[in-house]
């Protein structure tokens, strides 16, 4: 199942890229600002897409515990009750209904303070593919449809610079759900069928749903740095070379992750950037890299966390 869904992930990634070209005057010191982009690194765009969705795996599967599997189990059970409703197998009903209450009841013994029980994990790409001077075209343009009232036609304009894998984490609950199960076998007790039916539905559909958005360009400045590490470990003569390009490919991303207005105002951008100049005269100088490495994966992986996993 793991793997499924990994692919269809990947799949994602690589079907729903759309370009979004945009072009505009610039003067020579603007021109002189915007930082080049580099060479292309060894790394295939489908592998990074692949690192990437492993990564979103690990970080946001459900772990599986008794709780998990007896909520899914309970939503599959639902489901049923209205199948039997539908049928006119009242009585079937009926047992199954008092069944999946007796359930609810014993999870809730067990733990009284039991609140939202993960039940779904689903995945959805957005990816602009910009450079950072059609980035900077289109937000310069967005501003000026601001500055004119035409605040919709900004919005669509920032829209199109969306970069995201969007994690939407679906939950069961169970401050609502027992009762609204009850609700619905008095129901079902009166002879109100369609009312039952329509308390059995709500409760499907009223899931807790929690969404984090990840900025690309930032996942992909992620994935650059583990690759120079990696190859800095090899004993392959172009290492150093290999190793300073991909850092200049993390580099670019972090721009353009700040030129789409992720984050850009946040000091760490230019912490980072520090740091990976330091490290690449490093690697230049055969200084020893590791721990420099170390800290710099460590940073990005905090930064990353503290603006998009934890915001609020």
């Amino acid at each position: 199942m793991k793997n499924a869904v990994l692919s269809l992930l990947v799949l994602a990634m690589v079907s729903t890229g759309c370009a979004q070209e945009k072009t505009g005057k610039t003067n020579e010191k603007s021109k002189q600002e915007i930082p080049a982009k580099p060479k292309a690194p060894k790394m295939s765009k489908e592998e990074m897409q692949k690192n990437i969705a492993e990564n979103a795996q690990k970080d946001f599967a459900i772990k599986e515990n008794e709780n998990t599997t007896q909520a899914i189990k309970i939503l599959g059970e639902t489901q049923e009750v209205i199948d039997f409703i539908a049928k006119n197998k009242d009585k079937k009903a009926k047992e199954k209904l008092a069944k999946l209450i007796g359930e609810l009841e014993i999870m809730m013994t067990k733990d009284p303070n039991l609140a939202l029980v993960p039940v779904d994990v689903s995945y959805e790409v957005n990816d602009a593919v910009v450079d950072i001077p059609a980035a900077k075209a289109i937000t310069k343009a967005a501003k000026e449809e601001m500055d004119k009232g035409y605040y919709q036609t900004a919005k669509e304009l920032m829209n199109s610079l969306s970069s995201e894998l969007k994690i939407k984490t679906a939950y069961l609950p169970f401050a609502t759900y027992p009762d609204a199960m009850r609700l619905a076998a008095a129901l079902l007790e009166k002879g109100k069928k369609q009312e039952a039916t329509d308390i059995l539905v709500k409760a499907l559909n009223t899931l807790v749903i929690q969404e984090v958005k990840l900025p690309l360009p930032i996942l992909r400045a992620e994935e650059y740095i583990k690759a120079a590490a990696k190859t800095m470990l090899n004993e392959k003569k172009d290492k150093k070379e290999v190793a300073v390009l991909y850092l200049d490919n993390a580099e670019y991303q972090l721009d353009l992750a700040e030129a789409m207005g992720y984050g850009k105002k946040d000091k760490e951008f230019k912490e980072l950037h520090t740091v990976i100049k330091a490290l690449k005269e490093d690697i230049k100088s055969d200084k020893e890299t590791k721990a420099k490495f170390d800290s710099l994966k460590e940073k990005i992986k905090k930064f990353k966390e503290r603006l998009f996993f934890k915001k609020k």
